[in-house]
């Protein structure tokens, strides 16, 4: 028993390298790539029983492929946990976005510093400072620069115009002093204010080029239409060309004195006797005066 059990564990360390070795062959990438491949399936299985519950987000309720992508999209900027990365995430206009409140805290979490300095229906001041940076940068929203936008004839901005002012100061801020953290994501009140138009929606607004188009005519038609332009065209008669002198006639008049000619084919009653001849009146079927008499005088039994 006990050598039966050595040659089986000899057996498999024996193997172990070998099926490692083709594993390596079979997912040659870098790790990186790898380790995100592996961690979007596990995220899909999840996201296709997660989507399936009123937890989540109505626009990624039974929509397992959004989902992921938002789990994907806010573990690369910090955020692990699926339930809040679903919450934060907004897609606007097919372009996934953060809200103002989730940057801010995204930049707090890097260790950023941030903070608001006023906030009233009129106005709103962010300031902050990029981690071991003393410079303080600030941003500044007013009605008067939501105006100029011709934003505040937006229903959300006749609201809480408040809200909307600190939201767009704390998503110019952050991108101020962490715009290595964003990657080029916008704040959710930027593209439902239409002030900030993403590639993909302006790449899909531009006008394509219309095609000219060659409308091919039936056969049938273009056959009418033709014989319709020949009827309305006048006809010209063709002009009889003038007899040249040098041109000699077809038919000529037989010259005088001469003996008309006789065709060979025609029978002998209509054969112009010779001169001095009478013509033939008697039937061709009987025998003349002549062939009667000369056979008179032929011998008995001669035929």
């Amino acid at each position: 028993m006990t050598d039966t059990t050595n040659t089986e564990l000899e057996a498999q360390e024996s193997v172990a390298p070998t099926e490692v070795k083709y594993l390596e062959q079979v997912e040659y990438a870098s790790n990186d790539l790898l380790e995100f491949s592996r961690n979007m399936h596990i995220v899909y299985a999840f996201a296709c029983s997660l989507v399936q519950t009123p937890f989540v987000p109505q626009q990624y309720q039974r929509n397992p492929g959004n989902a992921t992508a938002a789990i994907m999209a806010a573990r690369g900027v910090g955020i692990k946990d699926p339930m809040a990365a679903l919450r934060a995430i907004d897609v606007i206009q097919g372009t996934p976005a953060f809200r103002a409140n989730t940057l801010r805290g995204l930049a707090q979490a890097a260790g950023h510093e941030i903070w608001v300095e006023e906030s009233t229906t009129q106005r709103a001041i962010v300031a902050g400072r990029r981690k071991g940076d003393d410079r303080v940068q600030q941003s500044e929203w007013d009605l008067d620069r939501a105006r100029n936008l011709q934003l505040t004839s937006k229903d959300n901005w006749k609201k809480q115009p408040k809200a909307m002012l600190l939201a767009r100061a704390t998503s110019e801020l952050v991108r101020l002093i962490a715009s290595d953290m964003l990657m080029g994501l916008y704040a959710a009140e930027e593209l439902e204010d239409g002030s900030v138009v993403p590639e993909s929606a302006a790449e899909a607004e531009k006008p394509k080029p219309k095609r000219a188009t060659i409308q091919r005519k039936k056969p049938a038609q273009a056959l009418k239409e033709q014989a319709e332009r020949e009827a309305q065209e006048p006809t010209e008669e063709p002009e009889t060309p003038a007899p040249s002198e040098d041109a000699t006639p077809t038919d000529s008049a037989p010259e005088a004195g001469a003996e008309p000619l006789q065709d060979a084919d025609a029978p002998m009653a209509l054969i112009a006797p010779d001169q001095g001849e009478e013509p033939f009146t008697g039937d061709p079927g009987q025998p003349t005066k002549e062939e009667l008499a000369e056979w008179a005088q032929m011998p008995e039994g001669f035929s």
